[in-house]
């Protein structure tokens, strides 16, 4: 009889939602199997209200000022090295409460 293997899933790079108080800070680290790869890392955020804001993400993390009360929707684009060369795209729900 054959053995199943069984395919071990690794840390997602972001959580698929994360939940924070109001007029604090946004801390996310970002997880990937070998952190010291170079990659650019762009983020863009949708407020509840769309407005929208985007930024580079430095060190592996993704730090934004408080936000308002609401859900928010986080997109990271990650390429390797270069967007324009491949590139996965990553989202978490922000949910700021008071």
């Amino acid at each position: 009889m054959k053995k199943l293997k069984i395919q071990k899933l690794g840390r997602p790079v972001i959580p698929s939602s994360k939940e924070f108080k109001q007029n604090s800070p946004i801390y996310i680290p970002l997880f990937f199997a070998d952190p010291t790869k170079k990659r650019q890392i762009v983020w863009e955020l949708q407020l509840e209200d769309g407005l929208r804001d985007t930024g580079n993400v430095q060190r592996n993390r993704v730090n934004l000022p408080s936000l308002p009360v609401g859900k928010h929707q986080l997109t990271l684009i990650v390429g390797k090295p270069m967007l324009a060369l491949g590139h996965k795209i990553y989202q978490c729900e922000l949910t700021i409460s008071e």
